[in-house]
């Protein structure tokens, strides 16, 4: 199989500095394409992923390249991150990864509703096993008020009111059960108002969906305040942002905690190379802060 490519990989890995046998977190383990280059480096990785699929396509992978000596996946979320620590690790952990990004699986399959050509879901759910609210149940049964919340603080989007509107209207016909229907709202709105845009016009209503649905800002909160307790002194913590909202909550923790619990590695934020963005257009939207424990 093809496996998805993370991004601002090889600075990310210059950055943690793996040493032999020191220990790892990957804490969005996807197919493994972090964890793989510190596992060739001699460090240990205990692997995190909410996803039950990406855990098994991870562990084949690695197996296969002889590496699963020192692997240790864990199905969970990584905003449970103190408490893994505590249970699997039993020490504190020399570096940690936290890349924001779907593996590529996630972001084309049919079945998990992220993608725009998916005619069969309209889910949304990183873990279907242990969540509830997906983004069907948004669409269909939020009011306007709070599709309005979601859509102008997530998604920024300006023609936020009239999309709903258009939205209510189209699931008092029947209910939008997948995201190519909703995609297709939303097209169609900006197709009827001659409305130009560089990228797909539904693209920030669906990662403003996402974003709620996996309650992915939260989480993010959790596990850089976790971070924190779990890292050792002079441990290094990366963290890969795909959204102006994320990259904010991960500048902020950085500026109230610098020089107090924390040193910034990378004095601007790191940004994908024109080579990357050219191989792999997903890239193009990506940030890369680290910190350090003192």
């Amino acid at each position: 199989m093809e496996f998805h490519t993370p991004v601002i990989s090889t600075e990310t890995i210059d950055l943690l500095n793996i040493q032999e046998d020191k220990v790892y977190i990957d804490g969005t383990l996807g197919h493994g394409g972090h964890t793989l280059k510190i596992l060739k480096k001699g460090g240990i990785v205990y692997g995190i992923d909410q996803d039950r699929k990406n855990l098994e396509i991870a562990k084949n992978r690695i197996k296969e390249a002889g590496f699963e000596d020192k692997f240790f996946p864990i199905y969970n979320n990584f905003n449970q991150l103190e408490e893994i620590v505590k249970k699997d690790i039993k020490q504190k952990i020399d570096g940690l990864i936290i890349d924001l990004g779907l593996s590529q699986n996630q972001q084309t399959g049919q079945g998990r509703g992220f993608s725009f050509n998916d005619e069969t879901s309209l889910d949304m759910r990183l873990d279907p096993e242990k969540q509830d609210l997906s983004a069907e149940e948004i669409i269909n049964t939020y009011n306007y008020d709070e599709l309005y919340e979601i859509f102008s603080k997530y998604a920024q989007e300006i023609y936020s009111k009239p999309i709903i509107f258009k939205i209510i209207k189209e699931r008092q016909k029947s209910p939008i059960k997948t995201a190519t229907r909703l995609a297709n709202i939303i097209r169609d709105f900006y197709k009827e108002r001659h409305i130009r845009s560089n990228i797909d016009p539904s693209t920030k209503i669906f990662l403003s969906l996402r974003i709620v649905v996996n309650d992915e800002f939260n989480n993010l909160k959790n596990v850089l305040l976790q971070s924190l307790k779990v890292i050792r002194k002079d441990g290094i913590a990366c963290i890969i942002t795909f959204h102006s909202g994320e990259d904010r909550i991960v500048k902020q923790f950085v500026r109230d905690y610098s020089n107090q619990k924390i040193i910034i590695e990378n004095k601007k934020p790191i940004k994908a190379s024109f080579q990357e963005i050219k191989k792999n257009p997903l890239s193009r939207s990506a940030t890369l802060r680290s910190y350090r424990i003192v």
